[in-house]
Formats: C-alpha cells, structure tokens, sequence
C-alpha cells in the first residue's frame, strides 16, 4: 500500500495528520519486517515504549497505546514508514509472533456455515451502506453551504477566516468524504492566493463543488472517486490489463501538507494518456511508478473512470524510445480533450502535445505554425526548452490547465521526446 492507501485506513483526520508527524520522528526503534507483518517501537509518554505490529494480510493492526482510536496513529505510522522505504527484514519478535498465532487460530475457528457467510456478506453491506448515508448527509451539508455562500457573495471569501474554512472541511472528513474535502481545499487555496482571475477562479471551483453535489447519487466511476470512494490496488491488478509500450513524458509532484504526490502520465502507442500516481507521507518524497523519460514495454492495469486513466504500473521493461505523434495546431490539440472534459468535468490537468511550434523571445508563448499561441507556465523547463531548441521549431508535451501551460517534453520535430525539468 502506498501512503495515500495507508491514511485511508484513518478514522479521522486528525489521527491521519498525527500518524504523518509520528511517521517521520526519530522515537522509531526495532522497527522490522516479515512477510506476514510489520513491527516496532515507538517512543511514548510514559518510560516503556509502544509496542506496535501490522498483519500485512488485512492491515489489522495491535499496539499498546490507550488510543480507543482504530488504526491508531503509530500503526498507521508504522505503515507510513514502510511505504517510504520498507522496514528492514527479519524474524519477528515473540510478541508479535503470539499475535500472528492467535490471529491465525481465531481465524481457523471462524464459522464457514452459509449462515456465517451470509451474516458476514450482510454486515459488509451493512458498513457500505453506512458509509453511503454518511457520504450522503455530508452532500446534504455542502449543499447548504454552497447555497450560503451563494447568499452572501464570493467577494466575501477572504475575509472568512481559518476556523470557518476548517469547519466545512471537518465536515466532510467526518461524512468520509475526503474528496469533497480536497475540493475544499483546493478552493481555499484559490481564495487564500488572490490575484486578478482569483474570483473567476473561485466561481469555478464553487460551480465544480454543486455539480458534483447534484450528481452524488449517480452510480457513475467518475463521481465515486471525486467524492472519495476508492477502489483498492489489488482489485484493480486483477482485473483488465493494458499490455503496451509506455513512454513517460510528464510529471507533476505536490503536497497537500499530509502527504506528497507525483503524478505521471505516460504515453501509451495503442491507449493513449494514462497517470500513474504514487503518494508518500512523514516528510518522504515519493518515487515515481517508472524511470522518468524512458520508455518502457509491459503492462499497466487500468482504475474504473474516464480517460486519461489511472493505472497501476505492472511488470515492465525497457525499449527502444521512438517519436510520439503530435497533433499539427493548438486548435486541434485542444479540441482533442473533449472527451476528457465530458467524461471528468472537474478534471484541471490536461496532457496536450503540439507539433512545429516556437516560443516567443519573452518565452510568455508557444506558438504553433498557423501563429496561434497558448501562454507559458514561466519556470526552469522553459527556459531549458529554449536552450535546447535554439529558437528552432519543436514538439512540444505539457499540461493544460485552461490558463497556461507548462512544458514538460520537447523534441525536434518527428523525433525522440526528451524530458526537461
């Protein structure tokens, strides 16, 4: 499990930040690893340390905390740890060889009669409806929300103060519905900005957020995973699988202020764009799914949405790089994102490649050959794409996000791509 999976299992948001913290604090020792758990101590407020282990089978976890908080915030941060770099391997000491042992017994004496197993599949049910209500009445709570900024004016955003932004976002962590909470903050962060397009923006965002709320019961992929239902890694690599040669040619790395993220999208010659994205938490950077810039033969597996897909990056090897085909204009190539925009509405971050284009001398353009220009995300690709074009017309690949746009690969027109940072 990756460090986004992992603070998933929180209860609440709170121990998902305190477990990020924990994760990255020296008072870790006799940390290890087995191929049925995880193990370790850590430091507390008493003199004996906590005793902490992890069944790596189901991510049960045990620890001698008084937490009454399940997982706790040293299990989750001892499987923060792991997913940073895993915990050095060994035999597990006795206790968490005595906890394995009872949990296997008790699981050999669970009741297989079909009565158990339907009085289980029902509780399941039970917890999934559960969770839907819960999901449910925070829609219901960010609708009334929505209608009371509506009220009161967007002008009156950033006179709204810390406590008043954290209260709505607790809201929707508590419904579980993290996703709503990340477009909280994401509309926070537009608002805390400024600048002159920073009420365009915001109406956006806002309009995003009642889009979403009026389609939250619709059984569609796309608005699960916006409000925050998500699908686990293991189902989705065994489910379909996308054999292909894959290039990875952009990439984007973030941090939420809980965990650090970095999205690639690969250019797949059959399937097109796809993301992979990796998480990491307690300070660690991730790493990305694949070698940045080299292409690759292999399989990835793809998660239920619209395109461009996320997908789990399976066995691979390299290959032989080879030109990627570009459209010839920017109206082409932007027109060619309508079946994103129609599947994920709230998506922001568009994969676009242009062919024959040149920047401006103030590199604030590029520019393509019938002269129509999108402006350019000022920043050290840029000015590595002009050292390397030497004012030459180029392919170029970025990311779109409706307002600029940042270069992520160049190449000689027709040729190999190369990446630039």
């Amino acid at each position: 499990m990756d460090a986004q999976a992992v603070l998933g299992l929180a209860p609440d948001g709170q121990v998902a930040s305190s477990a990020t913290r924990l994760a990255g604090s020296s008072g870790w020792r006799g940390t290890g690893r087995s191929a049925e758990a995880l193990w370790g101590l850590c430091a507390g407020s008493g003199k004996n340390p906590y005793r902490v282990c992890v069944d790596l089978g189901d991510r049960a976890s045990k620890c001698s905390c008084p937490s009454r908080k399940f997982p706790c915030k040293h299990a989750l941060a001892l499987q923060l740890r792991d997913a940073r770099e895993p915990l050095p391997a060994g035999d597990p000491p006795d206790w968490v060889s005595e906890w394995l042992a009872r949990r296997e017994k008790s699981a050999r004496e669970v009741d297989s009669s079909p009565e158990a197993v339907e009085r289980r599949a029902r509780a399941k049910e039970k917890t999934a409806r559960n969770r839907a209500e819960a999901v449910r009445a925070g829609v219901a709570g960010l609708t009334d929300w929505l209608a009371d900024v509506a009220g009161a004016g967007i002008a009156g955003l950033p006179a709204r103060d810390a406590a008043w932004w954290h209260a709505i976002g607790a809201r929707m962590v508590d419904a579980q519905a993290k996703g709503l909470a990340s477009a909280l903050d994401d509309l926070r962060s537009v608002v805390a900005a400024g600048g002159p397009s920073w009420a365009h923006d915001a109406a956006d965002r806002l309009g995003g957020l009642h889009l979403l709320a009026r389609l939250a019961d619709t059984p569609s992929d796309v608005v699960r995973g916006r409000l925050g239902f998500s699908v686990a890694e293991e189902e989705v690599r065994a489910g379909a699988a996308w054999a292909d040669r894959w290039l990875p040619l952009l990439r984007l790395e973030s941090d939420d202020g809980l965990v650090r993220t970095v999205r690639q999208w690969l250019w797949g010659r059959e399937h097109g764009w796809v993301v992979a994205v990796r998480h990491a938490a307690g300070g660690a950077r991730p790493v990305p799914a694949l070698p940045h810039g080299v292409e690759v033969r292999g399989v990835v597996h793809p998660y239920p949405g619209s395109p461009p897909h996320r997908v789990s990056v399976g066995e691979v090897e390299p290959c032989e790089a080879a030109p990627v085909p570009v459209p010839g204009s920017w109206r082409e190539a932007l027109a060619g994102l309508e079946p994103q925009l129609l599947g994920d509405p709230w998506l922001r971050l568009h994969p676009v490649g242009c062919g024959g284009v040149r920047l401006t001398a103030d590199l604030a353009h590029v520019v393509d050959a019938s002269g129509r220009g999108l402006p350019v995300r000022a920043d050290l690709a840029v000015e590595q794409a002009a050292a390397m074009t030497g004012g030459e017309p180029f392919d170029a690949w970025g990311l779109w996000n409706g307002r600029d746009f940042r270069v992520g690969a160049v190449a000689s027109p027709g040729g190999v791509p190369e990446v630039v940072e």
